[in-house]
């Protein structure tokens, strides 16, 4: 007998985004790590996802190994996936414990503009960042049933998430429209604000020219305004994932000065490099198009 469609749907989403993951929340990481990776093998977890991914990464970077590829993409997702419950249950010695550190994080009694990207995952960076001092206010997108692939359990884990992104940074998140005021204002009061660069240019007015892959593209620079508009440093950070054993590497980059012309190119080159660094764990492959779509200058 055939499922209806929608109940393959939810029972896809229930194991995705809720059963699998959250087991790491009864076990030492070590052994959590071992349980995803594990379930990594099964090519139907995340299927639709990691091929669009894969078939998209293969227009941009050279893959041996499709297969591995794809294991090593979805143990990604499913690390991300489960440092949601993670983060809802471990302090800041599970970080100290499983991370890390590269640099340190500066202008910690002063206002900042901190960026990351959709690469590996990045929920304990904003939990670093509270545990050394500063507040954050996190900039995030709305979303609906439709866009998370029209399950009432993705789009419930979606909520829980961005609620759970909330109380890592400290402050309620920031959604449009008027993105910029609420970030001048969380500014004023001393708070970091922090979001993700890498968002399509085709969702946002703020792209401008910079060069990736070697082509003329777009990249928005919505982060680098409000900083230099409010006269704040721009600080860079992410975490990388080790396939080994699931050891974390949070890397912190900056100051920058938000006002320097160069920093649009820089950020985009960086970004670039993580790409190029663990294609697996980008997880906007199939928008790739769209950095490129409409640019037809080199940054200058």
């Amino acid at each position: 007998m055939r499922l209806p469609n929608w109940l393959r749907i939810e029972s896809r989403c229930l194991i995705e985004l809720y059963l699998i993951p959250a087991v790491c929340v009864l076990l030492p990481w070590s052994l959590g790590y071992r349980w995803l990776r594990g379930w990594s093998r099964w090519s139907r977890l995340f299927s639709q996802e990691w091929r669009a991914a894969l078939q998209a990464a293969q227009q941009w970077v050279t893959i041996d190994d499709p297969a591995a590829w794809a294991r090593d993409y979805r143990t990604c997702r499913l690390v991300d996936h489960a440092d949601y419950w993670l983060s809802r249950t471990r302090s800041r010695g599970w970080l100290t414990r499983h991370a890390t550190t590269v640099g340190r994080w500066p202008c910690t009694e002063q206002a900042a503009v901190g960026v990351f990207f959709h690469w590996c995952a990045g929920m304990w960076g904003v939990r670093s960042l509270h545990f050394a001092g500063p507040s954050s206010a996190v900039l995030a997108g709305h979303f609906s049933k439709r866009s998370m692939g029209g399950s009432w359990l993705a789009y419930w884990y979606g909520r829980l998430r961005l609620a759970e992104l909330a109380r890592a940074g400290g402050c309620p998140l920031i959604y449009a429209p008027g993105t910029l005021k609420k970030a001048e204002a969380e500014l004023a009061r001393g708070n970091w604000v922090i979001g993700t660069p890498d968002v399509p240019p085709t969702e946002t007015k703020l792209a401008q020219p910079v060069t990736l892959f070697d082509r003329p593209a777009l990249f928005t620079e919505g982060l680098i305004r409000i900083a230099r508009d409010a006269g704040v440093p721009l600080v860079i950070f992410t975490i990388a994932l080790d396939l080994t054993d699931g050891r974390r590497e949070l890397r912190i980059q900056g100051p920058f000065d938000a006002g320097d012309p160069a920093l649009r190119q820089r950020i985009a080159s960086y970004w670039e490099g993580l790409i190029k660094e663990k294609t697996w764990g980008f997880s906007l492959w199939p928008m790739m198009p769209a950095y490129f779509a409409g640019a037809s200058a080199p940054a200058d």
